[in-house]
């Protein structure tokens, strides 16, 4: 009897730590949690940018959900310029590279750390396109991170 009961706790243990532990990765895969996120940067030239990256659900009537994971969108600013982005960003879940871009003229990477709270090793490119010969040309490059401030 006391052995039917012990193994019988035993599997009940093992079956709630399973659960808990199996549920725990959602956010692994699941991509950059929705919400403001601080954006701090530096360019190429030395120039430091601040902002926040909104990164809000995906608007499935103008882009496609099979490509997008969601809308990023970001604000930054140097002491002398700003910026603002909104376009959808993507997400892929094995190297864990949060990706945005606009069509021709900039374009910005990171990665989203593993307990999901920040974005790493962020790179960008801001260029300029001549419509009339097509050349684009990199007129800025920069690293970035940006950390999880709520919803």
């Amino acid at each position: 009897m006391k052995r039917t009961a012990l193994s019988i706790l035993t599997m009940i243990i093992l079956c709630t730590v399973y659960c808990l532990v199996s549920a725990a990765p959602a956010a692994d895969t699941a991509g950059p949690s929705f919400g403001k996120w601080a954006f701090t940067g530096k360019d190429d030239k030395g120039v430091s940018w601040t902002g926040t990256l909104v990164i809000e659900k995906l608007d499935t009537n103008r882009f496609d959900a099979a490509r997008f994971h969601s809308m990023c969108n970001l604000d930054m600013k140097s002491a002398t310029a700003g910026k603002g982005i909104e376009t959808p960003c993507a997400w892929d879940p094995k190297t864990r590279e949060v990706s945005f871009k606009t069509t021709d003229t900039a374009s910005y990477t990171a990665i989203l750390s593993p307990d999901g709270k920040t974005l790493t090793r962020g790179k960008w490119t801001d260029s300029e396109k001549d419509f009339k010969t097509r050349k684009v040309t990199v007129i800025r490059t920069g690293t970035w991170s940006a950390a999880f401030t709520g919803r």
